[in-house]
C-alpha cells in the first residue's frame, strides 16, 4: 500500500522545525500523509494532506528530492516530499480530530513512533538535505 506525504518544514535562525500531526485517534504524532488520489500528482497530494490535516499552506519546491520509505512488517510504502510551509492557518479542516505542534527536530524524534515517519524525519533533516532545504527556505 502506498501513502503520500509531506515533511512540512521551516527554518529560522537557521534551525530546522517541522510540523507533526497527532493521528485520527490522538495516540501518536506523524507527518501529514494520506492515499494516492486520481488526477493528482503525489506531490500535489502531499501538499493537499499538509493542509487538510496540519491547516499550512507551503511549496513542493522540489519534486526529485522525494522519498520513498518502506515498512515491510506492514508491506507499507511511505512517499514524503519535503514542503517550505509558507502559511499556518488558525483554522483548518481537520482541527476537531487533530492536534498539531511545529517542533525541533530532536523534539520530533521523541514525539514520532511509526517507523517509517522516523525514518523520513532522519533522513530530510540530514546535513545534506538540511543545505538543501535551507536553500529553499532562502527563496
Amino acid at each position: 500500500m502506498l501513502e503520500i506525504g509531506a515533511f512540512p518544514f521551516l527554518i529560522k535562525k537557521g534551525k530546522l522545525y517541522i510540523m507533526i500531526v497527532s493521528s485520527t485517534s490522538g495516540k501518536s504524532w506523524i507527518l501529514p500523509k494520506g492515499h494516492p488520489e486520481d488526477k493528482l500528482k503525489h506531490s500535489q497530494v502531499a501538499a493537499l494532506e499538509s493542509y487538510e490535516e496540519a491547516g499550512i499552506k507551503g511549496l513542493i519546491f522540489n519534486r526529485k528530492l522525494g522519498k520513498e520509505f518502506k515498512q515491510k512488517k506492514e508491506a507499507l510504502n511511505l512517499l514524503i516530499y519535503p514542503l517550505l510551509i509558507t502559511k499556518i492557518l488558525n483554522k483548518w479542516q481537520e482541527e476537531s480530530i487533530r492536534k498539531r505542534q511545529l517542533v525541533t527536530i530532536n523534539k520530533a524524534l521523541t514525539l514520532v513512533t511509526k517507523k517509517e515517519h522516523l525514518q523520513a524525519i532522519k533522513y530530510f533533516s540530514s546535513n545534506a538535505m538540511f543545505n538543501k532545504l535551507s536553500k529553499a527556505n532562502k527563496k
